[in-house]
């Protein structure tokens, strides 16, 4: 099993380690990200591979140059849990990946993913997820899949200057976290995919007396002296704008968020704020102001099925409550160089089988190309929306209504705590 302190040499010139944790290696890992992504990167390297509660966990993978022992490429394993409707999914987050310039087009970064997936395998992450560059990660296989940032304009006369006197915000301490779990799961409970409450991680990610790019502060909202919700601000991960997170809230407590944060920038310039657009609060700010931008999380999935072993009980939840609960047939989903066969009786997934190759149309019940097939399965469009993009997405008409069923459209707030 691939751990900490492991090596392999690649070739004369280089080899592969995953770190031990020790302080060697970690002056030597910050150097390079320093040289690779800036100065700013520092005290956020620092706190997760310092202080991040499950740092016995994340995998800090790197090359080094043999004649010189200096760390050249780099990337890191951190590992997450996403709830998917009532079942919990290992994953994990492909993070701080560079390689310095004099060493690129080596092939540097291949080597490192080819051993982060062997890791993925062995310990049963069944889905990995990054924030990284545009277009690079598509060579892995990595599909734009679920939202991750997107920024609101509204000018400052936008905002409603209602008197909201009996409205309260003040920081939030230790003692408040039992509420803010029990809001965050309700507000979860209205989405397929949310990030998995861990205390200790979400007290790391978002308790912080001041917040940046890498950590927020948690805020509670009160009406009348009494909680009614919470917020959470830090900054975009450019340190351009403003994050904000929610629970849910009422429109008069949207606009106190609203004219408290206006006039922390004294009325001066417009805000922007980076908000999920599918939250209550990006829908409020939609109607009022402009959506200026917005990303995606990239999304990879190694191992179909293995996913689909995984995600079975939800499949058939799903099933047994649409008119095809009685359902007794093979389902055929393929991505054109491999095929899903989920063989249900009786409403049960009785067993899952992989087919390699081009697919027999005439089977298959729906066709998605390669990685664009993740955003069926995991509910961020439909077959039509993506045969709007690409013309190979194709579905057996007789089938549509069935696969709406099993993979609906469903908004998602996926999240981390890195």
């Amino acid at each position: 099993m691939i751990k900490k302190g492991f090596f392999t040499k690649l070739d004369e010139q280089f080899s592969l380690r995953i770190s031990t944790g020790s302080n060697e290696e970690f002056i030597k890992i910050l150097e390079l990200n320093i040289a690779v992504h800036g100065e700013e990167i520092k005290e956020y390297i620092e706190r997760i591979y310092k202080e991040h509660p499950k740092k016995k966990d994340i995998l800090w993978f790197y090359i080094e140059d043999n004649s010189t022992g200096q760390i050249i490429s780099s990337l890191t394993l951190l590992p997450l849990e996403w709830q998917f409707e009532e079942k919990l999914l290992s994953i994990c987050e492909m993070g701080f990946v560079g390689t310095l310039k004099e060493y690129r087009g080596k092939g540097l970064i291949d080597k490192l993913n080819e051993f982060y997936e062997r890791v993925m395998m062995e310990r049963g992450y069944l889905l990995s997820c990054l924030r990284g560059i545009p277009y690079y990660y598509r060579r892995f296989g990595y599909e734009f899949v679920l939202s991750l940032d997107e920024r609101f304009s509204l000018s400052p006369n936008q905002i409603p200057s209602m008197e909201l006197s009996h409205i309260d915000i003040r920081k939030a301490s230790r003692k408040d976290i039992g509420y803010i779990q029990n809001q965050y799961n309700s507000n979860s409970n209205n989405f397929l995919i949310s990030n998995n409450f861990d205390t200790e991680s979400f007290y790391f990610k978002f308790m912080n007396d001041s917040f940046n790019n890498n950590k927020l502060s948690a805020y509670i909202i009160e009406e009348n002296g009494k909680p009614e919700g919470y917020f959470l601000i830090g900054m975009s991960f450019d340190n351009e704008v403003n994050t904000i997170i929610t629970s849910q809230l009422s429109h008069p407590q949207m606009i106190k968020i609203l004219q408290h944060l206006n006039e922390l920038s004294k009325n001066e310039k417009d805000l922007i704020l980076n908000v999920a657009e599918f939250s209550e609060f990006g829908k409020y700010l939609f109607s009022m102001g402009k959506l200026q931008s917005n990303y995606g999380w990239q999304i990879k999935i190694p191992d179909l099925k293995r996913f689909f072993e995984s995600i079975k009980v939800v499949l058939e939840n799903r099933v047994e409550k649409s008119k095809f609960n009685n359902l007794s047939k093979t389902v055929i989903i393929s991505n054109y160089k491999q095929s899903i066969e989920l063989m249900f009786n009786k409403g049960k997934i009785e067993a899952i089988k992989i087919e390699s190759g081009y697919p027999d149309a005439e089977k298959c019940d729906v066709r998605i190309p390669g990685a664009l097939l993740l955003k069926l399965l995991l509910g961020d469009r439909t077959v039509d929306e993506i045969n709007h993009i690409v013309k190979d997405a194709r579905i057996n008409p007789s089938s549509k209504k069935l696969i709406e069923i099993l993979f609906p459209k469903v908004n998602s707030i996926p999240d981390t705590y890195y």
